[in-house]
């Protein structure tokens, strides 16, 4: 028997790819997919379950229209490239087209917003559209020419938007074409909106009104998009980021600038999150509250996210905020050593962070192109299922007792890649979640963690040679499948790759231990699921043998 080193709490650092392995704590990894961490273990993280197949469709945005007061209006929007709205509900996918026209097929990014219960929907190409709480369909905001005869303050209908966002009671529009004429810096804002009812009014020249606009003249680049932030709205450029407080009287609104050395990659890539904003930008990912800023990725993840990150398909990538799960996801279209959908138009990738545990880890995930919270019900019960029992997350006891809101995606077939339609799935956990429906084999990929570069400096000098003589893993699942695979290596050099030796399956019913007489001065291990299981890797005792020089 060798030197014993126990190793604990193996999910409290996460994954740090851009450190040199030898510099890190042994408990933190230098790879790992699709788990999660979370008060020091290390888990599956959430699975992809089928909620709506074939929608017929290629979607770009599902949205969740929030309930109003009364609980209602909670319904579960989907638009397509070509600006076919349609509503998710109770299995059944219809239609809330009304009177919106369809276009040829654009992938431009769309934004979504709410404001006094009513749902907004924009992209950039056309006139806004808007739903009422209890509607059965969107229609055009009502527009007419600022030049008619006798023009009421209606949204000109030759303004279009790069975003629509509410902030307060007020409607906002950004960054505007206005008949025909680029005022990339523009902040447009309506006449406070009533309860259910749309602005009255966009007429900057009507004074009894609060309607206006302002173009910021420093910004060096256009508006991307903009987020309330507390009591305040945060506008955001590629390379920019302004404040707008509502102020009263003649000005109604004050603007001024934050930052000038940062900024936003695209629409859809702000979450707030207690109070602070959670920005993807262009070569960083940081978190602000308008007074503090700092990056949360640097010197852990970022070189991994960014080297991978597809720069041609920048205006794919979105932010997702899981409350229930205290983490952000930034998703998008990477090409990194660990990707799995390859062949794909959306993302692929997410970059995970807990805000909690502070700690980052990745995620493979189908062809996604937006995410949102929202409630969807399933009529599926103990009785009248047709899936399999260990493919349905929770119990049915939660599902017929009421419902919960969910991470929900909208993800894109691709045949070469496996995904066979296109589809809404919601994202929940694997053994202990509460959705329904069952998990989609086509869209989840197996946990993996990898740790290179352990030196084990703590019980030989560098030079000393080391040999994995055994390993006691802690790892467990409450499934009846508890094997995992485990394979080990070693490098001479810190430079050198890994020479990893073969798998070895353990079996949690009936082992203790690993035998292993891998050897070197640098040691690595990796752990693979094959399933989707759910399960706790909390930490191993390593038994050593250490050598002198060779």
């Amino acid at each position: 028997m060798g030197q014993l080193l126990p190793v604990r709490d193996v999910g409290s650092i996460g994954v740090v790819t851009d450190i040199r392995p030898a510099s890190l704590p042994i408990n933190a990894f230098t790879r790992a997919k699709n788990v999660r961490f979370d008060e020091g273990r290390v888990g599956r993280s959430p699975v992809f379950r089928a909620i709506k197949e074939s929608l017929g469709f290629n979607p770009r945005l599902v949205y969740a229209i929030p309930a109003d007061a009364s609980g209602g209006f909670a319904a579960v929007v989907l638009v397509s490239d070509t600006f076919s709205i349609k509503q998710y509900a109770n299995g059944i996918v219809s239609s809330l087209q009304g009177s919106v026209a369809t276009t040829a097929v654009n992938s431009s990014s769309i934004t979504a917003t709410s404001l006094a219960d009513i749902a907004y929907i924009n992209r950039r190409d056309r006139i806004p559209v808007y739903m009422l709480n209890g509607g059965s369909s969107f229609a055009e905001l009502p527009n007419e020419s600022a030049t008619a005869d006798t023009y009421s303050g209606e949204w000109d209908s030759t303004w279009r938007a790069q975003s629509i966002r509410a902030y307060g009671d007020f409607l906002l529009a950004l960054n505007l074409t206005e008949n025909g004429t680029n005022y990339p810096s523009r902040v447009r804002y309506s006449n406070l909106a009533l309860a259910n009812s749309i602005p009255d009014s966009w007429d900057a020249s009507d004074t009894t009104k609060s309607a206006g606009f302002n173009d910021l003249v420093q910004m060096k680049t256009g508006i991307v998009d903009g987020l309330t932030l507390g009591t305040n709205f945060i506008i955001y450029a590629k390379d920019q980021v302004w404040l707008m407080e509502f102020v009263g009287g003649t000005f109604i609104h004050n603007f001024r600038k934050l930052y000038s050395d940062c900024g936003v990659i695209n629409h859809n890539c702000v979450a707030e999150v207690e109070g602070t904003h959670y920005v993807f930008d262009h070569d960083d990912i940081y978190v602000h509250d308008s007074h503090t800023r700092q990056s949360i990725c640097d010197e852990r993840v970022k070189s991994y996210i960014f080297n991978g990150l597809n720069t041609a398909k920048a205006d794919r990538c979105f932010v997702h905020h899981n409350p229930d799960l205290d983490e952000v996801m930034f998703c998008y279209v990477s090409g990194d050593d660990m990707a799995e959908y390859t062949h794909g138009d959306r993302c692929n990738r997410a970059a995970v962070y807990n805000y909690k545990n502070q700690t980052w880890s990745f995620t493979d995930i189908p062809n996604v192109a937006s995410a949102t919270v929202g409630t969807v019900s399933s009529s599926a019960t103990y009785s009248n299922t047709s899936s399999v029992y260990n493919t349905i997350g929770g119990t049915y006891y939660t599902q017929e007792a009421g419902y919960d809101n969910h991470s929900l995606f909208v993800g894109e077939s691709n045949a070469t890649d496996g995904l066979t339609s296109d589809k809404l799935y919601g994202l929940d956990l694997s053994d202990s979640g509460t959705l329904s429906f069952p998990l989609d084999t086509e869209a989840n990929k197996s946990p993996f963690l990898e740790r290179v570069g352990i030196d084990l400096d703590e019980l030989s000098p560098l030079a000393g040679y080391k040999v994995i003589n055994k390993i006691h893993p802690q790892v467990d699942t409450t499934d009846a499948n508890k094997q995992f695979t485990f394979v080990f290596g070693a490098a001479d050099l810190i430079g050198d790759a890994t020479k990893y030796g073969a798998p070895i399956v353990f079996d949690g019913t009936t082992d203790y231990k690993i035998d292993t007489r891998e050897a070197g001065r640098y040691l690595s291990y990796k752990m693979t699921v094959d399933d989707n299981k759910d399960f706790n890797f909390l930490g191993f005792d390593l038994d050593v043998i250490t050598t002198g020089r060779r």
